[in-house]
């Protein structure tokens, strides 16, 4: 830990020189076109006498060092502009930061607080105003006013958008598979086996520049485009050297100093690193493909002394520890420096770590139904319907969340319109939780007392590496941009533990007794899985600028991208049980006083009674719980940026895509099939793959491949400086995931009803239509409103299908539809009395209503399993979209105790609509997430530009989370899961050495 410490820190301080001028300063800033809100380049800007001079780079940014203490005149020149004059006072030791906005409109002075364009809510309101596509986003200061921890808290803030689950993005109501996200410019990918979405909760927020929701579809972006894209940006390099060290404290009401339950399991923990403690036995993990079964003399498996052995390598730790709940802690760490080496060379290089390790407790209620019939004689509608539990569970969950992030940006400009990036990031976000329940599992019948043991490892990383030129052809200088990159997402569960006492129903407590069995899996249990998922990337863009027949300047924009993204999953399961395979009841419990308890299950299964003649670990792994999935994707487009007349703008192009995907799930027990799944999917193409597969271990093989032309046009009417009108046609498209494709049935190994892929789904094909208005005032005041409204071709759900057992599946429906309406507004309140000179208050909401509508499903299952009756459907063959909220609010006010808002309070609430959580099938209700608001609030004081001290408070109304079920019979909804997890404060203090 020592050395660790010691490398941390030499990498943090070593080369980075502070420079102090005795009685001189700098002036620094950056220079913005008012026709089109980009930066600059090539400007020059200098000082008469003494003469300094420097031109803006490509972020339109300059600096002018070693400027005497005094009161100069800059002077901003460039051909084809009009020169500007102003005046700027210089202090020794200081920085001026004066930003322009040249071109033949009113200029606008506007002080910058970063480098890095975007980063404030004023520059970012400048971008949404001349940006090709409808979009809304939040910047870096906006974010510092929120008590966000991670990207997907701050998504909450975003108009159109709501969360689901903390880190799942739904934009304009549609779901996670209809939203792209793209991080630097870069697509990425997801460390969930069975999704293709990003959880958002892996970005730590104060690494954040900007993230921009683009809702409009333009030919240079993905065409897997239907709610939208989600644009994520780190900080980049400084204007000059800093240091900032920054530390948090948090206290939750419901957890902290608390009763708590958790276990060992290892010395770095706290840095979200598993030592290898939680690694599956060298016995078990080195042996050859069989499954770790006892064999038999007409079935596979190892002889009994090699299971002992296997059974002895398992820890015995079953159980958690108490102690006390510790109060939440974090810690910033950012630096960075510009390196000069000539007048037109530089190198900009930033560090950057944050570390969180929050602690919650929660309660939950949860129940799982089933309908049936009050009489078989009465007609099977929805009426004569009851609610038949099956399981009905009450549990305490302690979670310990362990997230860091680190980054690391250089970028080297050459000058002349040259420059080149190298752009790192890796998050983890680890989860180390003890749950405990118990209740009736009527399926058994049992009533059961159960604790779980739980470690998840995630990880992200991306490197991307990339350049920015400028190429004269003539008199006209085009743009050339690149970037190629790489990332990783990973996905680790290490021995998950699980332990159940099982009794006849209200007996628990009294006479309960540990159940080990071979025929009920999951009970005394040891569960491992992991997932990586690669995404190779590579993109260039060329942009020629020229003018139309009216003399005014436009562009045209064409590119190429390939996307080359590889899955791997793989989980394994383990069960203690009886050697004859019986459902034992483990050792007699021993009497404590007139009562009688479980005793512990490390007593039970201690070394002395594991073997040949105890309990002996089985393997329960089945054949389709590993996969591998590959997906390609090349890309390419045209896109003019075209003024038809002075005032109305013409954005427009197509895109070309090229996609093959492919999933194939291989016996992890077949030499033949782990073999095979180490290929590429384009080995399956050679006539020795082919020879080489034997049908009997070949589990499945679905391919996706298609050819896609998608148009889009867009229209931007300014009606004065500060307005624009938008309208916009666009056709999108998503792709099914993986595991959606794969033919084979597979059950969360966990639990719950199995899913079986559909080889036959479609792509579904999304028309578009956009209309918006927008205003921008000036500052930070804003006000838009827009209509919009999809139309969905074949849209993927998620049904029930009904032959020999019950089982999801997926399908592509007949159409669907999302129609709504977003506002948007912020604004200073001095307008409307001096007394509320120091008010301001933001609001946006969306109001949205949707109705998909599925295929006839008694056709449908006519063809695909023979004639069934008609309660083996879908509850709702007509409904919204799952997930959607039918309205979000966002608010916040915010008061500044002085004129430069060094002193803040601000107040934020948050609400989404009533929307289903998950779809019923053969009778069953659909079940709806209750309507939740959320009321934040953040106090902040920034002293002397060093110092910022902050308190945040989160949920501070205690919000409950809430799902419902209709019971049709009685009339009424009944309550299937239902927690809190209480109010949050933190307190943090950042100090900036610079």
């Amino acid at each position: 830990m020592n050395r660790f410490k010691t490398i941390f820190f030499l990498i943090l301080f070593v080369g980075i020189p502070s420079v102090a001028y005795a009685q001189q300063g700098s002036i620094r800033g950056e220079v913005l076109d008012a026709s089109t809100a980009e930066p600059m380049f090539g400007v020059t800007v200098l000082i008469r006498n003494p003469q300094k001079f420097a031109k803006t780079d490509l972020d339109g940014k300059y600096e002018l060092v070693g400027v005497p203490e005094g009161t100069h005149t800059l002077e901003f020149v460039m051909i084809g502009m009009e020169t500007v004059k102003k005046s700027v006072s210089v202090q020794a030791g200081k920085t001026e930061k004066v930003n322009l906005v040249m071109g033949a409109k009113k200029l606008d002075e506007v002080l910058v607080q970063d480098r890095a364009m975007n980063d404030t809510e004023a520059s970012l309101l400048k971008y949404q105003k001349k940006a090709a596509a409808v979009s809304d986003g939040i910047s870096a200061e906006a974010i510092a006013k929120t008590p966000d921890s991670s990207a997907g808290d701050v998504m909450r803030r975003v108009t159109g958008i709501t969360l689901v689950g903390g880190k799942y993005v739904f934009v304009r109501g549609l779901g996670e598979r209809y939203s792209n996200t793209m991080f630097n410019g870069v697509p990425l990918p997801s460390p969930e086996p069975d999704k293709r979405v990003v959880p958002l909760d892996l970005f730590p927020a104060s690494l954040l520049k900007n993230i921009v929701v683009s809702k409009t579809f333009i030919p240079e972006d993905s065409a897997e485009f239907s709610g939208g894209t989600v644009k994520i940006e780190t900080k980049e390099y400084p204007d000059k050297y800093f240091f900032k060290f920054g530390l948090k404290l948090g206290y939750n009401a419901n957890t902290t100093n608390q009763n708590w339950k958790t276990y060992s399991g290892g010395g770095q923990d706290w840095l979200g690193i598993d030592e290898g403690n939680r690694k599956k036995p060298a016995i078990v993990d080195t042996l050859p493909n069989a499954q770790f079964v006892e064999g038999g003399r007409l079935t596979g498996g190892y002889p009994r002394d090699i299971i002992t052995l296997g059974s002895l390598s398992f820890n015995n730790q079953w159980s958690p520890k108490q102690t006390d709940a510790p109060w939440n802690k974090g810690l910033d760490i950012s630096t960075g420096n510009v390196f000069k080496f000539s007048e037109s060379v530089k190198w900009g290089t930033l560090f950057a770590v944050t570390y969180n390790r929050d602690n919650q407790f929660k309660q939950e209620i949860d129940r799982f139904n089933l309908v049936g019939s009050v009489s078989n004689d009465l007609p099977r509608d929805g009426k004569n319907r009851v609610l038949i539990p099956v399981l009905d569970y009450r549990s305490r969950i302690y979670e310990e969340t362990v997230s860091w992030g680190t980054m690391f940006n250089n970028t080297v400009d050459f000058g002349k319109g040259q420059r080149l990036y190298w752009k790192n990031f890796f998050s983890v976000n680890n989860d180390k939780q003890v749950r405990e329940y118990e209740g009736i599992n009527n399926n058994i019948p049992y009533e059961l007392q159960s604790t779980k043991l739980n470690y998840v490892m995630r990880n992200i990383l991306n490197s991307s590496i990339g350049g920015d030129h400028r190429v004269p052809i003539g008199e006209t200088t085009t743009k050339l941009d690149w970037v190629a990159s790489y990332s990783e997402a990973n996905r680790n569960q290490p021995d998950m533990r699980d332990t159940t006492y099982a009794t006849t129903p209200g007996n628990l407590g009294t006479d309960g007794a540990p159940l080990v069995s071979a025929t009920n899996i999951g009970y005394s249990s040891r569960f491992f899985s992991q997932s990586k998922d690669v995404s190779r990337y590579f993109a260039v863009n060329y942009e020629i600028p020229f003018k139309q027949w009216a003399g005014f300047e436009s562009k045209f924009k064409t590119g190429y991208s390939a996307v080359d993204r590889e899955r791997n999953f793989e989980a394994e399961f383990f069960s203690f049980v009886n050697p004859n395979g019986e459902a034992g009841r483990g050792l007699a419990n021993q009497s404590l006083g007139s009562r009688y308890y479980p005793i512990p299950p490390e007593a039970i299964l201690n070394p002395f009674n594991r073997g040949a003649n105890g309990y002996q670990v089985r393997e329960f792994t089945r054949p389709t719980d590993k996969y591998v999935a590959n997906q390609k994707i090349h890309s390419y487009y045209g896109q003019f940026d075209l003024p038809l007349i002075k005032d109305l703008r013409f954005i427009g192009g197509a895109r070309y895509e090229d996609n093959y995907q492919a999933v194939r799930t291989f016996n992890p027990f077949s030499p033949k099939d782990d073999f095979l799944s180490k290929f590429d999917y384009r080995s399956e193409l050679d006539p020795f793959y082919r020879n080489l597969v034997d049908p009997t271990y070949r589990q499945t093989n679905a391919r996706l491949a298609n050819r896609n032309v998608l148009p889009s046009v867009n229209f931007i009417y300014s009606l004065s400086d500060i307005t624009n009108l938008r309208l916009a046609y666009t056709q999108t498209l998503t792709r099914p995931d993986f595991r959606e494709l794969s033919p084979f049935e597979f059950t969360d190994i966990l639990g719950g009803p199995p899913v079986k892929g559909n080889p036959d789904l479609k792509q579904t094909y999304i028309h578009n239509y956009d209309l918006r208005y927008e205003m921008f005032p000036g500052g930070d005041d804003f006000f838009a409103v827009g209509l919009f409204r999809k139309n969905m071709i074949d849209p993927i759900e998620r049904v029930v299908q009904v032959d020999n057992q019950f089982r999801y599946s997926y399908i592509n429906a007949k159409q669907a539809y999302i129609q709504g309406a977003e506002i948007e507004a912020r604004k200073g309140l001095g307008f409307v009395s001096d007394y509320l000179e120091k008010w301001s208050v933001g609001i946006n909401t969306f109001f949205i209503k949707s109705e998909v509508q599925l295929n006839d499903w008694l056709y449908y299952q006519l063809a695909q399993v023979g004639a069934i009756n008609d309660v083996n459907r879908p509850t709702s063959l007509s409904r919204p979209l799952q997930g959607q909220s039918p309205y979000v609010y966002n608010f916040n006010l915010r008061y500044r105790f002085d004129k430069q808002a060094n002193h803040t309070i601000t107040f934020l609430f948050n609400q989404f609509g009533r929307r289903i959580n998950s779809v019923g099938g053969l009778g069953i209700p659909d079940t709806y997430e209750t309507p939740v608001g959320v009321l934040d609030a953040v106090y902040s004081l920034r002293y002397d530009e060093k110092l910022i001290f902050k308190v945040a408070a989160r949920n501070l109304n205690d919000a409950r989370v809430k799902i419902v079920q209709e019971n049709p019979i009685l009339g009424r909804e009944e309550t299937v899961y239902s927690y809190r997890t209480g109010p949050t404060i933190t307190m943090s203090a950042t100090y900036n050495f610079d």
